[in-house]
Parts: structure tokens; C-alpha cells; sequence
């Protein structure tokens, strides 16, 4: 069984990332599914883990898209 700071923690990290990714732990693996991308998973063995990997790859989508969410042609 989970300690009560381990059952909080999904909680806490879909609470910050809701809008972005599909949050999940099972079996002691953490995993986040970018909304933007459902093909896409992303995988840590600690919540603090995939903290950090979801603020990279969050920032790195950012940089990806264009700016002002509109193109220009």
C-alpha cells in the first residue's frame, strides 16, 4: 500500500497538469499521456521524476508551437 504522501501525489500532479497530459501511476510507474499527442507517453519511476520530465517536455511543446497559436501564410 501506497503511503498517504504517495496516494496525494497523482492528485496533486494532475491537479497542476489537468490541461496537458493524462496522469497515471500503476505498479510503481508513473506515466503522463499529452493530451496534444495521445500517441505519445512519457514514463518515470517517481512522481519527482516525471515532475521534471513534464515541465521539459511542456516547455519544449511550447517552443514547438507557433507563436500566438495562429500562422501566418
Amino acid at each position: 500500500m501506497l503511503d498517504s504522501d504517495a496516494q496525494s501525489m497523482p492528485t496533486d500532479l494532475q491537479w497542476h497538469w489537468e490541461d496537458a497530459y493524462k496522469i497515471t501511476c500503476r505498479d510503481g510507474v508513473w506515466m503522463a499521456v499529452p493530451l496534444a499527442d495521445p500517441f505519445a507517453t512519457i514514463s518515470r519511476d517517481s512522481s519527482g521524476e516525471l515532475r521534471e520530465a513534464l515541465r521539459r517536455d511542456y516547455a519544449e511543446r511550447g517552443r514547438q508551437r507557433p507563436a500566438g497559436g495562429t500562422s501566418s501564410t
